[in-house]
């Protein structure tokens, strides 16, 4: 009970002051929770990686360690950019074994999900989704553009 509470402030914590949008202060586009033990020690950190038309698209969206806020890495709150490559996109909190705050292919991460973001340049059918311009949630089988795109867990 004590750890959800303090998860629970901590994330309250990074809304409130992501709200704020200063200093590189996410916006908290995406919420969520890191579940499970971490495979390796190490700095854990947030990618959003993706599949474009044009490749692969590995993006560093840790405006603010994480660790600043959440010292247990549980919760998360980052910045989504405001314009993207049009394509599928994933959330996942990795251990940076290089330090290179980037992740790569060998590193610990979390588990595959059934959930992601499309990034749509116009409002589309795409992949069986009907998409709009910017910004789409699939949980599964919903399609949604509602931010923040909060209850984004993550499991190790």
């Amino acid at each position: 009970m004590q750890s959800m509470t303090k998860a629970a402030l901590a994330l309250g914590l990074s809304l409130t002051l992501a709200s704020c949008n200063l200093l590189g202060v996410p916006r908290g586009d995406v919420t969520g929770e890191i579940r499970g033990t971490q495979p390796q020690s190490g700095n854990v950190r947030i990618a959003l990686i993706g599949l474009t038309g044009t490749g692969f698209e590995n993006n560093a969206v840790d405006q603010l360690d994480i660790g600043t806020f959440n010292p247990q890495k549980r919760v998360y709150s980052i910045s989504l950019p405001d314009t993207a490559k049009a394509g599928v996109y994933e959330v996942l909190a990795y251990v940076d074994l290089n330090n290179n705050k980037k992740f790569d292919a060998n590193e610990p991460r979390t588990q595959r999900s059934t959930r992601g973001l499309i990034y749509a340049t116009s409002d589309a059918s795409l992949f069986g989704f009907t998409v709009k311009k910017g910004w789409n949630r699939f949980d599964g089988t919903t399609v949604s553009q509602t931010r923040p795109f909060g209850n984004y867990d993550l499991n190790w």
